[in-house]
């Protein structure tokens, strides 16, 4: 009996970094967000745009889940926010401090605030970018060969996210690509990272328009061609409105249907 197609490694690592940027999500949000990318990278094209389904996005974000419980409490502390203090449990190299430093000084995750008796809060700062101490790690085993601090932090994410998608998914840790990347184009590592974040920006247009797919991806289109960096959400969003992104022109459409039937 023929078999249908199967998840390559490559969709698995996609439904592993949704999985790492929202652990909440659920299968079906997941598989829009997953059929969105693989369409963007011309997947759709060998597999079919139904697939994978709804169901097999279930069972691979339950596998996740359990794979990332199961993880030892000093694996799962990797991923939390670094401060000086986390340095007493997870040390990098003294001369390594400065440059953590001077990232960590980029990211704040909280504000100090006085509340109105006069006394000082410390806030946590929501849909900061906080530096994790894993990120922190990577940092310190490779400022010696990076010298720009934002270059360094995107490589530093990126080593650090697949190293969290080996362990959750249970693969060797080995991307030879990123080394070679990493001496041949540098800004690999930037452009990745930005993608990841135009993938979020992007898809909470699309929920907040009713965008379906093709849609989306004009809009990433759209994007693609503008310099991303210097885009805020709100000029994201401008360049959206123009588009087909408007749950108005749906309810427009309902309004003269519900017209033409009332002749």
């Amino acid at each position: 009996m023929a078999k249908g197609p199967y998840l390559t490694d490559r969709i698995r690592q996609m439904i592993a970094e949704i999985y790492h940027a929202e652990p909440q999500v659920k299968s079906g949000k997941a598989r829009e967000k997953l059929l969105q990318r693989m369409k963007a990278e011309g997947l759709n094209e060998t597999f079919g745009s139904n697939y994978p389904s709804r169901s097999t996005l279930s069972v691979e974000l339950k596998s996740l889940r359990e794979k990332n419980e199961a993880r030892p409490p000093e694996s799962k502390g990797l991923d939390q926010p670094w401060t000086i203090g986390s340095l007493s449990k997870y040390p990098i190299p003294p001369e390594a401090l400065p440059i953590v430093m001077a990232i960590y000084r980029k990211a704040p995750t909280t504000s100090r605030e006085i509340t109105p008796e006069g006394e000082v809060a410390y806030v946590m700062l929501e849909n900061s970018r906080a530096l994790t101490i894993r990120e922190a790690q990577w940092i310190a085993r490779l400022y010696k060969v990076i010298d720009d601090p934002d270059l360094l932090w995107d490589w530093a994410w990126l080593y650090a996210q697949d190293e969290w998608v080996a362990e959750v998914t249970g693969k060797p840790f080995f991307f030879p690509e990123f080394d070679l990347e990493l001496m041949e184009n540098p800004q690999y590592a930037t452009e990745s990272r930005r993608a990841q974040e135009r993938w979020g920006a992007i898809w909470h247009i699309a929920e907040k328009y009713s965008a379906d797919l093709d849609e989306t991806l004009d809009l990433m289109n759209e994007l693609n061609k503008l310099d991303w960096s210097t885009l805020s959400n709100e000029e994201i969003e401008e360049i959206a409105k123009p588009g087909k992104y408007r749950k108005e022109a749906q309810h427009e459409k309902g309004h003269e249907k519900r017209n033409t039937q009332a002749r």
